[in-house]
C-alpha cells in the first residue's frame, strides 16, 4: 500500500487545455519634444509662499524690469534679460509681492511641459522661480496732512538748496528763519486790538516756551564773565588789572614771596664780582644779566635774578616730555641740582608741581610764564626774548606767545633800540623785544561759531 501512488486528475492544476490568443503588439507613439525659449514675452511661474497662507482667489499683476547691474541675472537660472515681478493689492490690508530671489538651489532649473496627444507634441519651457511675500499696507493719510507734509518737504528741500548753492544773503536769511522759529507770524499770533497797525501778541504756546526759557537766560553768564573765568584759570601769574604803571602789574612779593626773598643769598655772586671772577650758570640769560645788575648795586633785583636762576635750574632738571608729562627728579637729586636750602626746594616743588607727580603741560606753562614775568622785573619791563628762547629751547612763536599771555607786546626793535643794543639789521630780526605797557592787553579766547 505504501508503494502505490494516487493518480493525478487530468486537467486539474495542470496546463490549460486551451491557448490564449495573443495579437500583434501595438506600435509605440512617437512624441516630438520642442523647447520654447524665454524671450521676455511670457513664461510660466513656480511660486512659493513661505510663512503665508495665500488665498486661492488672489490675482497677481505681472511686471517686468531690467536686471540691475546684472546682479540678479547672475544669480538667476534663466537666460532672460528682464526680471519678473508679481504684485497683488486685492487684500484690504496686505500687499503681496513676488520676485526672484537668490536661493541655495539656484543651479536647479524648473520646467513646465504641455503635451498635445492629438499631434503627439510636448512643448517644454523653463519656468521662473518666484517667492511671494506680504507687507502691511500703510494707512492713507488725510488730505490736509498730506498737503502739509508735502509743503514741509518742499520747503526743506528749497532750504537745503539755498544753503548749498545760494548767495551769502540767501544763506543768512535761511539761518535767520531757523533761529527765529518762534516768531510773530500769521498762524501763531493773536492781534490784541482791531487796529491793523497794533502789535501782534504771541500765542499761548510760544509764550509758555519763552517763559520757561527766561529763568535760565537770566542766570546765564555773559561773554565777559566767561572770559574772566577763563583768564583766572590760565597757567600764568595773577596780574593787577587796576595797575596804573607797569611796575604795579607784577610785584616781587607775588612772584617770589617774602620768605623766599629773605632766605635767598647773593653773597657768592657779590664776592665773585668783587674779585673780578665770572658767574657760572647753565643759562645764557643769567650770565649776561648778573654783571649788569650787580654793578648797579640793586640787591633786591639781584635776589630776583637769583630766584630766576633757581626756576631755570628747576626747568633744566625736568625729564623729557612724555604722554604723562615731564617727570620730576628725586628730591635729593633736585636739591643737588638747585643748590639752595631745603625750604626753597620745597616751596618751588609745592608752587609749580602737582604734589610731586609728573608736570603736565599746564604746570610747565605756568612755570614758563612765571619765568617771563620775573624777567620783566629784572630788565625793567622790556625784555630781549632771544636768550630766554635759547635757554628754554623754544621756537620764537612759542616764547612770543608766553610773553603775550602775561600782557606784553612783542615786536622787533626800532632803529634806535637796535643801535642801543648794538645789533646789526640781520641780528635784530632774531632779537624781539617784549614790552609791558599800560593798559594791559591779554589774548582773548577765540570764539568758534557753531555750524548751522
Amino acid at each position: 500500500m505504501a508503494e502505490l501512488k494516487r493518480k493525478r486528475e487530468p486537467g486539474k492544476n495542470g496546463r490549460a487545455s486551451k491557448r490564449v490568443a495573443v495579437g500583434a503588439p501595438k506600435p509605440v507613439p512617437v512624441v516630438q519634444v520642442s523647447m520654447i525659449q524665454d524671450m521676455d514675452e511670457w513664461c510660466p511661474v513656480i511660486a512659493s509662499t513661505p510663512g503665508l497662507a495665500l488665498p486661492k482667489t488672489t490675482c497677481f499683476e505681472p511686471f517686468r524690469r531690467p536686471y540691475i547691474n546684472n546682479q540678479v541675472r547672475r544669480k538667476s537660472s534663466t537666460s532672460a534679460n528682464s526680471e519678473l515681478l508679481l504684485n497683488s493689492s486685492a487684500h484690504p490690508k496686505i500687499d503681496y509681492t513676488g520676485r526672484e530671489e537668490t536661493a541655495e538651489d539656484r543651479l536647479l532649473k524648473h520646467y513646465v511641459g504641455v503635451y498635445d496627444p492629438a499631434i503627439g507634441e510636448l512643448q517644454v519651457m523653463e519656468a521662473r522661480k518666484l517667492i511671494i511675500r506680504g507687507a502691511l499696507r500703510k494707512e492713507a493719510t488725510p488730505d490736509k496732512e498730506l498737503e502739509e507734509e508735502e509743503k514741509q518737504t518742499n520747503r526743506a528741500l528749497r532750504d537745503e538748496l539755498g544753503l548749498a548753492f545760494g548767495t551769502k544773503k540767501t544763506r543768512k536769511a535761511i539761518a535767520s528763519l531757523t533761529e527765529n522759529a518762534i516768531s510773530p507770524s500769521k498762524s501763531t499770533v493773536l492781534r490784541t486790538s482791531s487796529d491793523t497797525n497794533a502789535p501782534l501778541a504771541i500765542d499761548s504756546v510760544a509764550t509758555a516756551v519763552l517763559e520757561s526759557i527766561a529763568p535760565s537766560v537770566n542766570t546765564m553768564a555773559s561773554r565777559d564773565d566767561l572770559q574772566k573765568d577763563i583768564d583766572a584759570n590760565k597757567p600764568r601769574p595773577k596780574a593787577n588789572l587796576h595797575a596804573t604803571s607797569p611796575d604795579e602789574v607784577y610785584s616781587v612779593e607775588s612772584l617770589v614771596g617774602h620768605e623766599e626773598m629773605r632766605i635767598l643769598s647773593v653773597k657768592e655772586w657779590q664776592d665773585a664780582m668783587a674779585e673780578g671772577d665770572g658767574i657760572t650758570s647753565k643759562s645764557r640769560y643769567i650770565c649776561k644779566k648778573v654783571q649788569r645788575v650787580g654793578e648797579a648795586g640793586d640787591v633786591k633785583r639781584l635776589k630776583v635774578l637769583r630766584y630766576l636762576q633757581l626756576l631755570l635750574d628747576f626747568f633744566f632738571s625736568l625729564g623729557k616730555g612724555s604722554r604723562d608729562g615731564r617727570k620730576l627728579p628725586p628730591r635729593e637729586e633736585l636739591k643737588k641740582a638747585l643748590g639752595v636750602p631745603d625750604f626753597l626746594v620745597d616751596r618751588v616743588r609745592g608752587k609749580f608741581t602737582n604734589g610731586g607727580l609728573p608736570m603736565t603741560k599746564w604746570h610747565v606753562d605756568n612755570l614758563i610764564t612765571h619765568i617771563a614775568a620775573i624777567a620783566l622785573i629784572v630788565d625793567g619791563f622790556e625784555v630781549d626774548i632771544y636768550d630766554l628762547k635759547e635757554d628754554l629751547k623754544l621756537e620764537t612763536k612759542e616764547i612770543t606767545q608766553y610773553f603775550q599771555e602775561i600782557g606784553c607786546k612783542v615786536q622787533l626793535p626800532t632803529e634806535k633800540e637796535r643801535e642801543r643794543m648794538k645789533l646789526t639789521k640781520a641780528e635784530a630780526t632774531l632779537h624781539k623785544l617784549a614790552k609791558l605797557r599800560i593798559p594791559l592787553e591779554f589774548p582773548k579766547t577765540r570764539q568758534i561759531r557753531t555750524k548751522r
